[in-house]
């Protein structure tokens, strides 16, 4: 196959973990590279240079996710054994712990100013904490089942969440209410987060969909059948013209969101793929999966792209705040209080109670340097499918299903579910003449050519 230099190119291998690989995340300058794995430890692997990554265990259990804080300066993860830990991501390994839920804790993030932190657990809850104190601040509390995810708009205003109840909800910080709710008819969402914009969600379905659904009209707006097993993780790309997909079939697929089709298929890991991220320049991203390897890759895929072109057709960035239930004047004061030199120096205040409680830094925390970075390449797959004819329905471009009529009908969810289909196989029969006259163009702009 001819690549292109818009294609994603495989850059690196690393293998370290004795388990499966559950989460990653770089560092906001792209120097580092954090994993989690079940086998109790987190991996911090050094991207500037060919040196040894290391692996710090505190963990009594499998560790569910792991995230940056903006600043780079600390790393939080969460794990099955219900604790929540701050590591300082140093050779010493220290580390601050607390049992944040009762149950295993599935999710964890910062917000953007890094000043809090959301975690969400098995215990069906969602809790907002002041990293620096360990303070808990809230619970978002309406969820029947365990708590998959939950995620912070880019803003720091609102909150997304995803439970096995197959619903999913927004949340409003200053109020701590659930504002939309968007129900799911098969199959529950295992990930979801917010589209750069703010204006729109999008969801990694079991049901081995991608769904984006938009916030100002509560509707599903974009609905993609892009694979043949579980969809476990999304990622917008952060110009926000792209989602990269990992799923249970072994692949992860590139969507177009403006094209509204799949138009790379990544293929480098043996069985599923668990864990997805983007550098936070989008440039880079890199997947782990249950064979306990990570590979990481070079994007491409917006080289010629324009980034504006997204927030004018696809989501408006104003979409979130045509909410009624959200007070904006809370929301603006809530900006005008955060202030850079307070957030440095709760990042100080952090560092120094570390260092006086005194942590220890032996094999128990940190156990390190690790075998080196295998220098051995394998060749990950990657095909191109923008010019292939879909054989099955695989996706379909903004079709507007109101969730309240959903909730509303749920008693006739089989009628709904029979309309639905009927307008996809409507608007995939659109798609394939599309793809059809343009095949026909290309071949006739070859023969004038030629």
């Amino acid at each position: 196959m001819v690549t292109t230099a818009c294609d994603p190119t495989f850059e690196r291998h690393f293998k370290g973990h004795k388990d499966e690989v559950t989460a990653l995340s770089f560092h906001p300058n792209a120097t580092q590279l954090v994993s989690s794995s079940l086998d109790k430890t987190l991996l911090v692997w050094n991207l500037t240079e060919s040196v040894r990554a290391y692996r710090f265990i505190a963990h009594k259990d499998g560790i569910l996710d792991v995230c940056y804080a903006p600043s780079g300066e600390i790393i939080a993860s969460a794990s099955k054994d219900r604790s929540v830990r701050i590591w300082v991501p140093k050779v010493t390994g220290q580390s601050l712990d607390f049992k944040a839920h009762s149950s295993a804790v599935r999710s964890v993030q910062f917000s953007p100013d890094g000043e809090k932190l959301l975690t969400a657990s098995d215990d069906k809850s969602i809790k907002l904490w002041m990293v620096c104190q360990r303070r808990f601040l809230m619970s978002f509390n309406g969820h029947t089942n365990w708590v998959r995810c939950a995620k912070f708009s880019l803003d720091g205003r609102l909150l997304v969440s995803c439970s096995d109840d197959k619903s999913i909800k927004v949340w409003d910080i200053i109020s701590g209410q659930c504002i939309r709710t968007f129900n799911e008819i098969k199959a529950p969402a295992a990930y979801v987060e917010f589209h750069p914009s703010s204006g729109a969600i999008g969801s990694a379905n079991v049901g081995a969909c991608i769904k984006l659904y938009d916030l100002k009209t509560g509707s599903l707006y974009q609905h993609y059948a892009a694979h043949k097993g579980s969809v476990n993780m999304i990622k917008f790309h952060p110009k926000g013209n792209f989602i990269l997909t990992a799923s249970s079939d072994s692949t992860m697929k590139v969507l177009d969101l403006l094209e509204g089709r799949p138009i790379y298929t990544l293929k480098g890991h043996v069985g599923n793929v668990t864990s997805i991220t983007f550098s936070q320049d989008g440039d880079f991203f890199a997947s782990g999966g249950i064979d306990r390897q990570i590979l990481m890759w070079k994007s491409n895929f917006c080289k010629d792209d324009k980034p504006s072109k997204i927030t004018r057709q696809l989501i408006s960035s104003s979409s979130k705040r045509e909410f009624n239930n959200i007070d904006k004047k809370s929301f603006a004061s809530n900006d005008e209080q955060k202030d850079m030199q307070e957030e440095h120096n709760q990042e100080e205040y952090l560092l120094k109670t570390l260092e006086e409680l005194d942590l220890e830094s032996n094999g128990n925390h940190c156990k390190g340097p690790i075998a080196e970075v295998p220098k051995k390449r394998i060749e990950p797959e990657v095909i191109d499918t923008r010019n292939i004819k879909p054989s099955e329905r695989r996706r379909i471009a903004n079709i507007l299903v109101p969730q309240d009529q959903i909730s509303a009908d749920m008693h006739s969810s089989s009628q709904s579910i029979k309309a639905v289909e009927a307008l996809c196989d409507q608007v995939q029969s659109l798609h394939e003449t599309v793809n059809i006259l343009e095949q026909r163009l290309t071949i006739l702009e070859e023969a004038v050519r030629k």
